[in-house]
């Protein structure tokens, strides 16, 4: 936090992937508890590029870490969608973060966590492959934007032409609220 009080600003690029089975589930990392008793979402597989790396590159490296997955940069599928906004976990950090998101058919795998950073793997209680309907369900509780529709057009063969702009559900921290499981669905829709 800054000597004013104010939370310090980071700026971040983020790799996305929306992987997604032959039985057209996508997998998602599923959290509850870890921003707030009874808080739940859902992360897509990415994050944060490293400094040099290229979009596709820091996709590939991300879903390596975090599902054991091996990808080819030169064969990830293309950008569909981006998002970009604000979020933050804290009263110190805010993030600005800009976000783009690969569509990548994969055969179904099992995945393999023990590359999670620390703060991740008591982050991400749990792997999960989503139906299409599933998807949907928890559409609004899918961190840091809504990907149901998206994923409805991609699997059924008629993916964007351009990446499509993807509203931002990622929520900030509110030092007068706090985070509680009452407010969960106020924080979740902001």
């Amino acid at each position: 936090m800054s000597a004013e009080g104010e939370p310090e600003t980071v700026r971040r690029r983020c790799a996305r992937v929306l992987l997604v089975d032959d039985e057209d589930r996508v997998l998602l990392f599923y959290s509850r508890d870890y921003m707030g008793p009874g808080v739940e979402y859902f992360v897509t597989p990415g994050g944060g590029l490293d400094p040099g790396e290229t979009l596709e590159e820091g996709a590939v490296r991300e879903v390596f870490e975090e599902t054991g997955l091996r990808l080819d940069p030169g064969g990830l599928g293309p950008v569909v969608a981006e998002a970009a906004g604000v979020w933050s976990d804290g009263p110190e950090l805010e993030i600005h973060s800009e976000d783009v998101y690969f569509f990548q058919r994969v055969a179904h795998f099992d995945p393999v966590r023990d590359r999670l950073e620390e703060v991740e793997q008591a982050e991400f209680t749990a792997a999960r492959w989503l139906t299409p309907g599933e998807v949907a369900a928890a559409d609004a509780l899918v961190f840091p934007a809504g990907i149901a529709d998206l994923l409805k057009d991609l699997t059924g063969g008629t993916g964007p032409v351009a990446p499509v702009r993807l509203a931002w559900g990622a929520w900030r921290w509110n030092a007068d609220r706090d985070w509680t499981p009452t407010e969960r669905a106020s924080i979740l829709d902001r």
